[in-house]
């Protein structure tokens, strides 16, 4: 009975053991690959109307942001262009993301790219640089002279005869607003992207992309608006899902914009030429196997509808935006002389440049003096965020309490609430010591002056009753013939 217990628990054991090195295989079997990033450096010898590449590459991961690809002395940078490749071996999938970035020699020489780093998708990738050496330009080859042995027949008659096909490309083109109406003053989105389907498989390329978007804007930026720009300096792809439908947005240009009037904002259509690759019907090892177009993909019009504020005595000197009050004030009880300083934050979401200075109230018992005025403007995630900072000094002439909303105020529209709220500080200012007033009053006081004028003697004195001063000029006057004559008779 023991040995067969014993048989039982040994049996039991192995099948734990089995079971353990069958699960340790699944995991094997669905094992995924590691996410890699890496930075690959180009040829660094070429000619002078050749480029030299920066390759930045993320394996099995998604490349959702990258910082700038470095400058480099003696060449021009060029923009972007990115890639894309899926694989799947043994039931395993593989993905690659690329950007090159494509520098254009501008002279001859020798240049240095000195080791650099790179910020991707919140990491750091380093590189240790290279010495780039540009010769005189290369002459191109015109024709594959393997092609008679590669293709069985004359590379020149073979391209002529090669057939391309034409991809359609799983693209649209889009001039879009996140708002269809807003109050006059509140702020609307307006982004120009381009959006390739996950699915496409059209190979495309931007064409002219810098001369396009100058002539783009021509057509759509609003004329009556205040514009707060986010300056796209390179275009980078980001995941979105359109109706559904999962794309790789490329940004090219966004900016928040502010109505300064009630006219409607109409956005005209418009159009972007990309380059699109036909495929060669028969492929060949150093054949040409792709053909450029150009293909153009049109935009829709829209119109944001501009609606006026609602009415009220505040319409026309109201800050429109969603704000709120951030106050600091220096002291709470001081004496009379001292000052105190106000500091009268505005802070939120809207036309940060447009916040007007807050009313005041004047009083001779409590004296402000013009504030000092900096503002601070963040344009990121699609928002406009920001201070208006009003720094007021303050000088008490009168010993009291004052509450400080009773002096000064500001008056918004709020866009979230779509109401009118005036803004103003908490607090009081406690005020000790003597009138200032009455001290100024005593100062400039000259009643007792005016008074010894009302008193004084205004009778005109005779010359005769001073004789000293009759006999001073006299001896004056004398003195001066007698040097008059002496130099008219030096003079004969």
């Amino acid at each position: 009975m023991k040995r067969s217990l014993l048989k039982f628990f040994t049996f039991k054991g192995s099948m734990q053991q089995i079971g353990l090195l069958v699960f340790c295989s699944m995991l094997l079997s669905f094992s995924t690959y590691a996410q890699t990033v890496s930075i690959a450096i180009g040829r660094t010898e070429i000619g002078q109307n050749e480029n030299f590449e920066i390759t930045l590459t993320v394996k099995n991961g998604r490349l959702t942001k990258y910082s700038e690809f470095p400058d480099i002395e003696g060449f021009g940078k060029g923009r972007p262009s990115t890639s894309s490749q899926t694989s799947i071996i043994n039931g395993q999938v593989s993905t690659q993301q690329s950007v090159v970035q494509m520098y254009q020699p501008t002279k001859q020489g020798t240049f240095k790219l000195p080791p650099f780093n790179m910020s991707v998708n919140g990491k750091s990738v380093s590189s240790n640089g290279a010495t780039i050496k540009v010769g005189p330009a290369v002459q191109r080859q015109v024709y594959d002279p393997f092609a008679d042995f590669w293709g069985g027949g004359s590379s020149r008659n073979q391209q002529q005869n090669q057939q391309f096909i034409d991809v359609e490309a799983d693209a649209f083109f889009s001039v879009s607003t996140d708002k269809s109406s807003v109050y006059r003053g509140e702020g609307f989105k307006m982004d120009i992207s381009f959006y390739v389907a996950v699915t496409n498989r059209a190979e495309m390329d931007f064409y002219k992309l810098d001369e396009q978007v100058t002539e783009i804007l021509k057509k759509v930026k609003p004329k009556n608006c205040w514009e707060e720009n986010f300056n796209i300096e390179s275009v980078h792809s980001e995941y979105v899902t359109v109706n559904g439908k999962s794309y790789r947005q490329y940004k090219i240009y966004e900016a928040m914009f502010y109505p300064l009037n009630t006219e409607d904002i109409v956005i005209e259509p418009t159009e972007l030429q990309m380059i699109k690759y036909q495929v060669a019907q028969r492929q060949s090892f150093f054949g040409r196997n792709s053909k450029e177009t150009v293909e153009v993909f049109k935009s829709r019009g829209k119109t944001v509808k501009v609606k006026p504020l609602p009415d009220s005595q505040y319409k026309s000197i109201a800050s429109v935006g969603n704000y709120r009050l951030k106050q600091k004030l220096s002291e709470t009880e001081i004496q009379t002389g001292e000052s105190v300083t106000l500091d009268f934050k505005v802070e939120g979401v809207g036309n940060i440049s447009s916040i007007r200075e807050p009313d005041l109230v004047e009083s001779e018992d409590l004296l402000f003096y013009p504030p000092s005025v900096s503002q601070n403007i963040k344009r990121a995630n699609g928002k406009v965020v920001g201070s208006k900072e009003f720094v007021y000094y303050i000088e008490p002439q009168e010993p009291g309490e004052y509450d400080l909303k009773d002096f000064i105020s500001l008056t918004i529209f709020n866009t979230k609430t779509r109401k009118y709220e005036t803004l103003y500080p908490e607090g009081k200012v406690i005020v000790k010591g003597k009138s200032l007033r009455d001290a100024k009053i005593s100062k400039t006081d000259l009643g007792s002056f005016y008074d010894a004028m009302k008193n004084a003697d205004n009778t005109l004195l005779s010359m005769d009753n001073t004789p000293m001063i009759q006999i001073i000029l006299n001896i004056f006057v004398l003195i001066a013939l007698i040097l008059t004559g002496v130099l008219l008779f030096k003079k004969f």
